[in-house]
């Protein structure tokens, strides 16, 4: 079973949330689990204007996402900044491309979930995540939230500013782009990793077994 974790990122968070959901999704037995970047739009000279340089170069090396990795994938998730409650235009171009496996029906079936990265605790995450679950929907993909029910201790931190909820795990990456992840967003990322893998091998295990 593989699940593509796909994501854009350009001061390093997007990365590190991508990599505790990878790290939580792989505690589930069977577990094939590839990272994907998208492919960034800004020149070397922009992102070193921005401060962003030396983080992107930290994942680099990381193939970039085509549309295989959205085809050849089980299941999916998406991650991206939320820059005025909306993704990415670096996301949206790269989703934008997926027209072909739309017309064909190559992602029907196949559970969707979403993460996010902003500024502040009420920097637009949810309409974010809303968005980058329409492409979800576009597709005839479930889209995939987090259980929210009381027994899930890592849904319900209120005692501190956190990223969460319940449309997709999130870290609050401060004005300046100088905070890390926490402890507790570390817990809702791998959370929703263990979450999609969990659904996903269940969902892919069915369909296995009705093709006997």
């Amino acid at each position: 079973m593989r699940i593509s974790i796909i994501f854009h990122s350009l001061h390093g968070h997007g990365y590190r949330m991508a990599r505790e959901i990878r790290q939580g999704a792989l505690e589930i037995p069977g577990t094939s689990v590839e990272m994907y970047r998208v492919r960034e739009l800004l020149s070397e000279t922009q992102l070193k204007e921005i401060g962003a340089w030396e983080a992107c170069r930290e994942f680099a090396d990381l193939p970039v996402a085509d549309l295989e990795a959205l085809r050849g994938a089980d299941g999916v998730i998406l991650g991206a900044p939320t820059y005025f409650g909306m993704p990415s235009s670096q996301m949206m171009a790269f989703l934008n491309e997926a027209s072909p496996l739309w017309e064909n029906g190559s992602l029907v079936g196949k559970p969707g979930s979403a993460f996010t990265t902003a500024s502040e605790q009420n920097g637009g995450q949810e309409t974010c995540l809303h968005a980058l679950h329409t492409f979800f929907f576009h597709q005839g993909m479930p889209a995939l939230s987090l259980p929210s029910d009381l027994g899930t201790a890592e849904m319900h931190v209120d005692n501190i500013p956190v990223g969460g909820y319940v449309y997709g795990a999130s870290m609050i990456t401060g004005g300046m782009n100088d905070r890390e992840i926490t402890p507790e967003e570390i817990r809702i990322a791998r959370l929703q990793g263990r979450f999609v893998a969990g659904f996903t091998r269940d969902l892919v295990t069915g369909r296995r077994m009705n093709q006997k």
